[in-house]
């Protein structure tokens, strides 16, 4: 005997389907059962994150030394002797380079003072740090800011290595009791790493964004390499120098495209190929809340969205325009999964001869005129929709006191009614469920907002 173990959801439906069974029976209980767990939207929406594994198409590539920029931070370290509790870190992913500065908070207005920005914008002011403050930097700069895979840690994957590196080489170096010290040694430590070999260029960091390695005071003022007659003119020795860096970077582009490419290749060879396509509804997961609230009691999914667009085999665009949600289209499939539907109607065509292709299965012509319209009362007004909800005090059966601004058709004016004075179930529960579905997606954090 074999323990099978149930797959997901296969609990909750087993669970409901011998609880009915106990009381009733009609065909295609199990079905029945099935459809109304998967249609749960709090189920699906509070349950464990998706298992889609969408195919890499490999890092971005710097073909020149600062052309892409990766950032990232350190946060929550113990306040140094100078107050400083944050390490941004910048990484150049040509050369990688990297260069650090120890700041006492990572809001914009602090970030950019290191950096010795002159403009002093009132809206930079008491704000998270990315947003606004890479808007500032890139505006100084000249350049454009590119965005990584929405939600998609792994895009910044070198920045991410980074931040481990320097955790690593600022902790073997830390000596004070109270760990204070760790910014005396924060910008030493990048220099050795920018001096070390790195296996997959070939070269020291240094050596790819300044052209020369580094010397210290005594080898500047001894001579050192070759004497020869033609080393001795300036103008020869640049230019054998140039001709050597530029080979240099082309090798490192060599090595950098084949070391991305064979990355991409074995992240690919056990990827499964997944079901999204346009036009299919899924789920969206978002992992990070805000602060203040509880990640254990969140609802991490949300939508349903609609697919507009595939872009490759990992990542997809998402349709929210005319929604509530302002979150940046293009999603990496790993961070979706398909709603489950269960259509009413057949999918199956029906192969019909010519001959009986005009058949009716009735007669139109027997139904009474207007017989779709549903007949009121005098009393009665149409509700259009909903838009609104207020609750106050409890009443003496406990329940909570509710009105809705409801929108009557052919009326202008909305008014606000009682629960209890509606007889509109389907607009009342969608307007609850898009509430609901609201106020869970603003305890998530954005990727910008991170």
């Amino acid at each position: 005997m074999r323990l099978v173990i149930p797959e997901t959801l296969y609990q909750d439906i087993l669970h409901h389907y011998h609880r009915i069974r106990d009381h009733f029976h009609w065909r295609g209980l199990y079905k029945s059962v099935q459809r109304y767990v998967g249609e749960c939207v709090d189920c699906e929406t509070g349950n464990s994150k998706p298992r889609i594994q969408g195919e890499s198409p490999g890092n971005l590539q710097a073909t020149y030394p600062f052309q892409i920029i990766a950032m990232d931070h350190i946060p929550s370290l113990p306040r140094s002797h100078k107050g400083n509790t944050e390490l941004l870190i910048f990484e150049d992913l040509f050369s990688g380079y990297v260069i650090a500065k120890a700041s006492s908070s990572r809001t914009a207005q602090t970030v950019a003072e290191s950096y010795e920005d002159a403009s002093s914008d009132e809206a930079i002011r008491n704000q998270d740090l990315c947003p606004i403050f890479f808007r500032a930097f890139n505006k100084i700069l000249g350049q454009r800011q590119r965005a990584t895979m929405a939600y998609r840690p792994q895009a910044n994957g070198s920045a991410e290595r980074m931040v481990q590196t320097t955790t690593r080489a600022i902790k073997m170096c830390v000596q004070d009791l109270d760990q204070r010290d760790w910014d005396e040694y924060a910008e030493r430590i990048t220099f050795a790493i920018n001096t070390a070999h790195d296996r997959i260029r070939g070269e020291t960091p240094f050596y790819m964004v300044h052209g020369w390695d580094p010397r210290s005071t005594l080898e500047a003022v001894i001579p050192v390499g070759s004497t020869r007659r033609h080393d001795r003119d300036p103008r020869r020795w640049r230019y054998r120098i140039q001709r050597y860096y530029q080979q240099v970077r082309e090798q490192v582009n060599q090595r950098l495209r084949e070391a991305i490419s064979d990355r991409a290749d074995l992240h690919n060879q056990e990827i499964r190929p997944h079901q999204l396509e346009v036009g299919s509804r899924v789920w969206l997961y978002l992992d990070r809340v805000k602060e203040g609230y509880a990640k254990k009691l969140a609802h991490l999914g949300h939508g349903p969205f609609r697919i507009v667009e595939k872009v490759g085999e990992h990542a997809v665009k998402l349709e929210i325009a005319g929604s509530e949600y302002h979150i940046f289209p293009m999603v990496h499939v790993n961070k979706l999964k398909l709603v489950k539907e269960y259509p009413d109607r057949p999918l199956m065509r029906l192969n019909v001869s010519d001959s009986i292709q005009d058949r009716l299965d009735f007669d139109k012509d027997l139904l009474p005129g207007g017989s779709w319209i549903q007949d009121r009362d005098p009393d009665e007004y149409e509700v259009e929709k909903i838009t609104d909800m207020r609750s106050g005090r409890r009443t003496r059966y406990g329940r909570i006191y509710r009105e809705f601004l409801v929108h009557w058709r052919g009326y202008e004016d909305p008014t606000w009614v009682d629960e209890a004075g509606l007889n509109c179930g389907a607009l009342l529960r969608e307007f609850l469920r898009d509430r609901t579905n609201h106020n869970r997606f603003g305890v998530m954090q954005s990727h910008e907002e991170s």
